[in-house]
């Protein structure tokens, strides 16, 4: 797994917004409606990247922490969706500087499937929020939810042993399957587990807009 995941790299808040916050934008409702997330609660945003769940949380009335290890993508969060309820705080989230039950949600959309610990993240989610809690995370589908994605990697790996070598590592992680991440929750002993499929379309207004979001 580490050799695909030197592959990525945090270091550009605008080519975050280019390549994947466009979609976190369209997530962000159905997300947290789905997650429950209520007025004046106290929730952490986990890897927000630049902050488009940080700040739907805080447009909904809740107090966030936005939690990144990128200080690249902080910066453009604190530029771009900067929100009185909002304190946006670099972090490592497999080992959180958060008291236990510190929060009364916690959520992360569109991030771990980038991270190989991502059942060290789960138990830190678990921790910091307190007892009765709501723990929720939104991971694409890499079994043909992803279809601008697909269609690159699958003909890319036709060509390139690597890429196909990357399309096999990530698709042969049990998070991204269906019902992967519910069994996950459960090993981690989180209880009244709940997985769902969440559609939002994919517009591109070019070939370039879809291409360069890419590369």
């Amino acid at each position: 797994m580490a050799a695909y995941m030197t592959l990525f790299l945090a270091t550009d808040a605008r080519a975050c917004e280019h390549f994947m916050a466009r979609w976190s934008r369209r997530l962000a409702g159905p997300f947290l409606d789905f997650a429950g997330v209520k007025v004046g609660d106290r929730v952490l945003d986990v890897c927000c990247g630049t902050g488009v769940i940080t700040a739907a949380l805080a447009e909904r009335g809740c107090a966030v922490v936005g939690l990144d290890a990128s200080e690249s993508y902080l910066e453009g969060a604190r530029r771009d969706r900067s929100h009185p309820n909002i304190v946006y705080e670099p972090g490592d989230a497999r080992r959180m500087s958060y008291a236990d039950a510190s929060f009364d949600a916690c959520v992360s959309a569109l991030a771990m499937d980038v991270i190989p610990e991502v059942d060290q993240v789960v138990r830190e989610m678990r921790r910091v929020t307190r007892c009765g809690g709501t723990v929720a995370s939104g991971v694409f589908d890499f079994w043909g939810g992803f279809s601008p994605a697909d269609l690159v990697c699958d003909t890319a790996s036709v060509l390139d042993e690597g890429m196909r070598s990357v399309r096999d590592r990530r698709k042969a992680r049990p998070i991204v399957w269906a019902n992967g991440r519910a069994a996950l929750w459960r090993e981690t002993g989180l209880v009244d587990v709940v997985e769902a499929p969440i559609v939002i379309s994919f517009d591109y207004a070019s070939f370039e807009d879809y291409w360069s979001s890419f590369t």
